[in-house]
């Protein structure tokens, strides 16, 4: 009986020695990746295996057994399948090594404990199992451990009555629950010991002052930052100490009247602390004072977090006083600003921007929507030229400019302009200026009208009032682009006022500029499209341009112009008609004709002009390629 409580103690304190080694000693192999703590794991308790395999006790005549199934489903059970299968390793390998009749069966026991020892890893929720799993696995392994050694026991015909199988199955329960639940035990140690490393590291790396008071406010733990916002040497210098020894006897007392504040709230506070220390520096604090109680609900001190906003202060000042210098200098400039956020509502505007709308003021003001002044505007009249059903496109225009920024220029009704020049910011929002430009824009148009007229005088014979011959030559150049490349005809009337060298000689210069108007005005008649052009080619001859109009139509339009004029029935003796009378050469180009025949449009115009004057004049001669024929003359038509 003796031999049996040595050998059973002797187990117990291989397992319990074993479990202290793992939970007390340290080894660089601890802080390593998860696969190489499992082998050293594994390898630990493979060498406990060896430890109460070397020592078994005797429970019955014959039958020995030891611990090696606990330390080999538990290596299993809590380190994991690694862990579980290098004590299985270890503890095979030296049943081997001890050989024996029950070498076999051994094995077998050594699997089977392995395999619970997985599977619960397998099962079990947390890396440290709970006592209910534990418990359960301890069942487990008490089945697993009795049924390999008594097949061998009743192969050998060995009694293993209830007086063996009960206590071994005992036994191996209690031994594997006690390491299992000092195992877990130590696993949650050891969590809770991280976290809380974890925590005091965080506590420790803030930047700001965290600290813990008892109710008569002496400090209990504090953070490196309270240390040097508190002027103290390191933190440990602040235990034990209060307010009163670091500060002013005034801001002491003030502070220690904001935590009796937090105490008798029994809720956080917040409070703006003003700390004037002991050099007489000042600074400004945001402190969080929050009660903390013990497991009873007892208020039992305060957690205080410091935030120093001296700099946000400092800076709030400067910006105040900023502030207050740019809205004294946007008031006084001469331009209207005004600021509308990313939703396009108004935020700020200067009096300049608003005594320019007179007429909307009241809604020029902060919280205003862009889109509720323009139609305002528009309402009260500020705006001109707006038709009433193209309000809501104007202003969705409007505000579509504003976020995409840019120069407009719009007139108001009562008489001035204005520029808006649009600057949209990367946050949505946007800047405009603006600027009453009603004396340069009035300049601008007077010049502009300037300019047109003297545009107009270039290009226009002072005389007739028609083109010019430069004007003639570049209308003619853009015309003859445009046929070239295919857009349309045209057609070109050469016309030549006929005898009127003796017209000049018999009735005066003076008659035969008269004479020339007339005609002009016939022509100019005559042109009656938006495109048709007439000009005065030189001289008493003058020419008519005809853009898309094809052959049959120039003469229909010259003979129409012969008419006019012969209607006008001016006197000239020296004419065989008795009065004045023209002949015209009429030229046309078809659509995408080559460059060679567009060069040649007035020459053969010319030629057509020539034609007629040669068959007697006062007619129409359309030009052909072998020689142009004879459309209308004073005794008819061809």
């Amino acid at each position: 009986m003796n031999s049996l409580w040595v050998g059973l103690l002797a187990n117990m304190a291989v397992v319990s020695l074993v479990i202290s080694l793992w939970s007390n000693i340290r080894l660089p192999i601890f802080g390593q990746k998860r696969s190489v703590q499992e082998w050293a794991f594994g390898s630990l308790f493979g060498l406990g295996a060896i430890g109460v395999m070397l020592m078994p006790f005797q429970l019955g005549a014959g039958f020995f057994i030891d611990l090696r199934m606990t330390m080999i489903g538990t290596a299993a059970f809590i380190g994991g399948p690694v862990a579980g299968l290098v004590t299985a390793f270890i503890a095979a390998a030296f049943r081997l090594y001890l050989g024996g009749a029950g070498a076999a069966v051994g094995l077998v026991g050594i699997v089977f404990a392995c395999a619970a020892g997985i599977v619960g890893w397998h099962l079990k929720v947390r890396e440290a199992p709970t006592v209910k799993a534990s418990v359960l696995f301890s069942l487990v392994m008490a089945i697993s451990a009795m049924a390999p050694g008594f097949v061998y026991a009743l192969y050998q015909e060995i009694d293993t009555g209830p007086q063996i199988r009960l206590p071994y199955m005992t036994l191996v329960f209690v031994a594997t629950l006690m390491a299992c639940v000092a195992l877990g035990n130590e696993i949650r140690r050891r969590e809770t010991e991280a976290r809380n490393h974890m925590y005091r590291h965080v506590i420790d790396s803030l930047p700001e002052a965290l600290n813990v008071k008892d109710r008569e406010g002496r400090f209990i733990m504090a953070n490196p930052a309270t240390a040097i916002l508190m002027q103290a040497e390191n933190a440990d210098t602040l235990i034990g100490k209060t307010d009163f020894d670091f500060f002013r006897q005034d801001v002491a007392v003030a502070f220690r009247a904001d935590e009796d504040k937090a105490l008798k709230a029994g809720t956080p506070i917040v409070e703006e602390q003003m700390l004037t220390r002991m050099d007489g520096n000042r600074a400004y604090l945001s402190t969080l004072k929050a009660p903390f109680t013990d497991i009873d609900g007892n208020i039992i001190g305060l957690i205080t977090h410091s935030r120093d906003t001296t700099d946000k202060k400092l800076l709030e000042a400067a910006l105040a006083q900023s502030d207050r210098r740019a809205a004294e200098a946007l008031s006084s400039i001469s331009d209207g600003l005004v600021m509308f956020d990313k939703d396009l509502t108004l935020v700020f505007c200067n009096e300049r921007y608003r005594a320019m709308f007179s007429a909307t003021a009241d809604l020029r003001v902060p919280g205003t929507p862009a889109a509720a002044i323009l139609y305002a505007s528009i309402a009260r009249g500020e705006l001109a030229g707006i038709a009433q059903d193209q309000v809501t496109t104007w202003v969705d225009t409007a505000l579509a400019r504003l976020k995409q920024g840019g120069t407009v220029q719009f007139p108001l009704a009562d008489g001035r302009w204005i520029e808006s020049r649009t600057r949209p910011t990367p946050e949505g929002a946007c800047f405009v200026i603006c600027s009453d430009i009603t004396a340069s824009k009035q300049h601008e148009l007077e010049l502009q009208n300037l300019n047109d007229r003297l545009s107009v005088l270039a290009e226009t014979d002072s005389l007739t009032g028609l083109l010019n011959r430069r004007a003639f030559d570049a209308v003619m150049e853009e015309e003859l682009a445009r046929v070239e490349s295919g857009e349309g005809s045209l057609a070109l009337l050469m016309i030549d006022v006929d005898y009127f060298k003796r017209f000049n000689d018999t009735y005066g210069h003076g008659a035969g500029d008269s004479c020339l108007k007339a005609v002009a005005d016939c022509l100019r008649a005559a042109a009656r499209r938006t495109g048709d052009r007439a000009a005065r080619y030189g001289g008493e001859e003058m020419a008519l341009i005809l853009p898309d109009t094809d052959e049959a139509a120039a003469v229909t339009i010259a003979e129409e112009f012969c008419d006019r004029l012969r209607g006008l029935r001016i006197p000239h003796s020296e004419s065989d008609k008795g009065i004045v009378t023209v002949s015209i050469g009429v030229a046309t180009l078809g659509r995408g004709s080559v460059p060679t025949d567009a060069v040649r449009l007035i020459v053969r115009a010319d030629e057509a002009l020539y034609v007629a004057k040669r068959d007697g004049r006062d007619g129409v001669r359309v030009w052909e390629p072998s020689r142009p024929r004879i459309v209308h003359s004073d005794s008819g038509r061809s």
